[in-house]
């Protein structure tokens, strides 16, 4: 959306900023209790999420993946205290059953096939910890999404999710279902999981 310093860009990333801090305190409502939680975000941009979280008292690491090492050079540049990792999200770099919360927003639904992704998430995520996944709502704002789908901004927001269609592949991929999510005025739907 735009070049770094337009108008455009500082208004979308604002908005960005106010979503990322919102779902923060949605994944820390669901997060174990206790402290010394391991969280992923997986898929991260530039990471402006796992900044917040890697500030929180219960959080004992937050890492974040992606695989264009630019968006995490802006990540290492913003916060340099940040665990940073280049990786492919299909095949994520980290031990079965390692993390206690993997998640991602906005991501998935740019992937040839989201629910390999998922799969992955759910694979290094410990049993009983929870995984998070983020989508465009098909139903959108007004349905403009579903409008939107051939033209460019379409293929710029991605694949578009039902409900349904997320809480499916979630079962799919090993989970249990067990909140789901409205955010962003409704352009995006997310599906919580616990790892059977």
């Amino acid at each position: 959306m735009g070049s770094p310093g337009t108008i455009i860009y500082a208004l979308y990333d604002g908005l960005r900023k106010r979503l990322n801090r919102r779902l923060v305190r949605y994944l820390l409502s669901c997060s174990p209790d206790g402290g010394n939680c391991i969280v992923l975000e997986a898929g991260s941009g530039t990471a402006y999420a796992s900044s917040i979280l890697c500030r929180e008292s219960c959080v004992g690491l937050s890492v974040a993946i992606d695989i264009d090492p630019e968006a995490l050079r802006e990540a290492r540049k913003r916060d340099p205290d940040l665990c940073l990792v280049v990786a492919d999200l299909t095949q994520l770099p980290f031990r079965a059953e390692s993390i206690d919360v993997t998640w991602n927003s906005s991501t998935i639904e740019h992937l040839p096939e989201p629910a390999d992704a998922l799969r992955e998430m759910t694979r290094v995520t410990r049993r009983g910890g929870k995984v998070f996944v983020g989508v465009p709502y098909v139903y959108g704002p007004l349905g403009i999404q579903r409008l939107m789908q051939s033209t460019a901004a379409g293929e710029w927001i991605g694949k578009t999710f039902t409900l349904d269609d997320v809480r499916q592949m979630a079962l799919k991929a090993g989970l249990s279902p067990v909140d789901s999510f409205f955010y962003f005025f409704r352009f995006f739907v997310g599906v919580l999981g616990a790892k059977r």
